[in-house]
């Protein structure tokens, strides 16, 4: 056996225990972090695949069962990210319309904190226009540098924090009920509001930010996926059209996300449309789709668009909305088995 032989060998080794770890359904990091690149992976393990096949001896056994699970990893990684591809259906229409009363434009940014690029900030908040505005990772400086929003942005509501966690909400249309909370751990907001558009109609809007389950910020998931449950269980309860914003710290296919959209029946617009990724905007091997805007299908879309590098490590995401209460019937919305129903009501709880 030659040495490009055992490499490859070993190489595919360390990728299908990659895939297969996350299987394990445990909160520690190791297992809820190696979800994020499985786009990464699902290359990886095809490059791989080709080169095994082309050296291995196909009458040895261990190198047959090798590459036949480095392929099963294939289909399944394929399975994991293909929603989000160009070629995938779309879950959410696009539309067309003059009715500006009843859109909403939103802009969501993780800026941060120790970007010192504040014009660039504000310049893409005035080129995209929107009715409103969430900006993560913000303290006091950032605050400062946001303020003159406010001649625009009459409603707002502010958590400026040192930790990387602080918060800026504004909205140019009214905001009937607003609320900063900390749903799980207190030292980590999230926004709460019912907006009024120009028409009258009301809509009620979250902005989360959870930990990461990374060494240095959480060493597990609990926390993160226990807010994400509960808003969701209080989206899939909310009589009023909803969206949900901010960054999530996890990817779009993993299973706590996906539980999430199933529980709060919220609709993803990127499905069918790409992946968006937005972290890290400076490493373009590793970066990942962290940053939403879920909604409820009350809505279709105009246009979504990741924003261009501004100095931040994330990308900010725009998006553009019309409420359209007749799409419900067209925009079928996911939906959470009794198990996982259980399962998110047990997170929700832990």
């Amino acid at each position: 056996m030659t040495i490009l032989t055992t490499a490859l060998l070993i190489l595919s080794w360390i990728l299908i225990i990659a895939v297969c770890l996350p299987f394990v359904r445990n909160d520690y990091w190791i297992f809820r972090i190696l979800e994020y690149p499985r786009y990464q992976k699902l290359v990886a393990c095809c490059i791989v695949m080709v080169a095994l096949v082309t050296v291995i001896n196909h009458t040895n056994n261990f190198h047959l069962v090798t590459a036949c699970l480095l392929g099963l990893a294939v289909i399944y990684l394929t399975v994991k990210v293909w929603p989000y591809t160009l070629v995938s259906a779309k879950e959410m229409r696009r539309v067309e319309s003059t009715d500006k009363s009843n859109q909403v434009k939103l802009f969501s940014a993780n800026v941060l904190q120790d970007n010192n690029e504040f014009s660039k900030m504000l310049k893409q908040i005035e080129e995209t226009d929107p009715g409103v505005i969430l900006l993560l990772e913000t303290n006091k400086k950032w605050e400062k540098e946001m303020d003159q929003l406010v001649n625009k942005y009459p409603y707002y509501l502010k958590k400026p924090l040192e930790n990387t966690y602080g918060l800026l909400f504004y909205s140019r249309y009214k905001i009937i009920e607003g609320s900063v909370n900390f749903l799980v751990e207190n030292d980590v907001p999230s926004v709460e509001a019912v907006i009024a558009l120009p028409s009258g109609q009301k809509v009620k809007i979250w902005g989360l930010h959870p930990k990461p389950p990374v060494p240095g910020e959480d060493s597990h998931s609990t926390a993160k996926d226990k807010e994400l449950m509960k808003v969701a269980l209080k989206a899939k309860q909310c009589d009023l059209p909803v969206i949900v914003m901010g960054d999530l710290n996890d990817v779009a296919w993993s299973h706590v996300t996906i539980l999430f959209r199933k529980t709060s029946e919220l609709l993803d617009p990127r499905i069918g449309r790409g992946f968006y990724s937005t972290f890290s905007a400076k490493n373009w091997l590793m970066r990942f789709p962290l940053d939403y805007v879920f909604c409820s299908n009350h809505f279709g879309l105009i246009s979504m668009k990741k924003m261009p590098y501004n100095g931040s490590d994330h990308f900010p995401m725009f998006i553009h909305f019309q409420f359209t209460p007749q799409l419900k019937v067209n925009q079928p919305t996911p939906k959470a088995s009794a198990k996982e129903e259980t399962e998110a009501v047990e997170k929700a709880s832990q």
